[in-house]
């Protein structure tokens, strides 16, 4: 297990559970909140602690929505978060919901 698998692993045990939201579109929405601070890591003034916080927020509610929906995931899969970050995504693609589009606005091409 990775140290970043092994703080997240914490983060997800140590927390008491807040009530999820009733709906996916809640949880999509929020989940949509904790990426696009993602988007500001590495920018300046931003601390290496600071930017792994918004990493590890992202990452508990990618899990929490992936568990919502059914989706196999835990936090010690997340040795490798990046690839971790993008096979969760493409199983939340498969069940419909597309952050590519989603985050910048784009509409995905319908078949």
């Amino acid at each position: 297990m990775s140290i970043y698998s092994e703080l997240l692993t914490g983060l997800c045990e140590d927390v008491e559970p807040v009530p999820l939201p009733s709906s996916r579109d809640e949880l999509v929405v929020i989940l949509l909140q904790f990426r696009r601070g993602l988007n500001g890591i590495g920018d300046e003034g931003n601390g290496i602690s600071e930017d792994l916080a918004l990493e590890l927020d992202h990452d508990r509610m990618l899990l929490r929505l992936c568990g919502a929906l059914g989706i196999e995931s835990g936090p010690e899969r997340f040795t490798n978060p990046q690839a971790e970050r993008a096979r969760l995504e493409a199983l939340l693609r498969e069940s419909g919901i597309d952050f590519r589009t989603l985050d910048d606005h784009r509409r995905a091409k319908v078949a």
